[in-house]
């Protein structure tokens, strides 16, 4: 799955696209609005994790239809409101945890691919993205 962070901070970008690629994600970072839509126009993601506060154009401004997780410092109630209406799938408020927005990026992936349940099955294979664990014939 490849996914595009925009995000502005540098300790924040660099943390979270090092444990998103841990994770086995493919990872774009981008540090400002304009570049987020450059993306977004010639590149297919599968998820963006965005930031509200950049420069170059503020995050709604760069809402697209593919699947968004907003983090932001924008904790009033209207802040969330504001960007669940302007077509953001998720928020989450910073500072977060890793595995907090590990967990509400393999569910938005759920969703976005029309599943609810967290394992892939096909014939006799068994994917878990959560734990990583694949299985064959009920075996690892």
């Amino acid at each position: 799955m490849r996914i595009l962070l925009v995000e502005d901070d540098e300790m924040i970008g660099e943390a979270v696209a090092d444990g998103l690629k841990g994770e086995g994600y493919a990872v774009d970072w981008v540090k400002d609005g304009n570049s987020a839509i450059i993306a977004l126009d010639t590149t297919p993601f599968s998820l963006v994790i965005l930031d509200l506060g950049l420069p170059g154009k503020d995050g709604l401004a760069v809402l697209k239809d593919t699947p968004v997780l907003v983090t932001t410092a924008r904790d009033t109630v209207n802040d969330r409101i504001e960007g669940l209406d302007a077509g953001a799938d998720d928020y989450l408020i910073k500072p977060y945890d890793l595995d907090e927005l590990s967990a509400r990026i393999r569910a938005l992936l759920r969703r976005s691919a029309g599943r609810s349940d967290p394992i892939i099955r096909r014939g006799r294979l068994t994917i878990n993205p959560s734990t990583r664990e694949v299985l064959f014939n009920g075996e690892s």
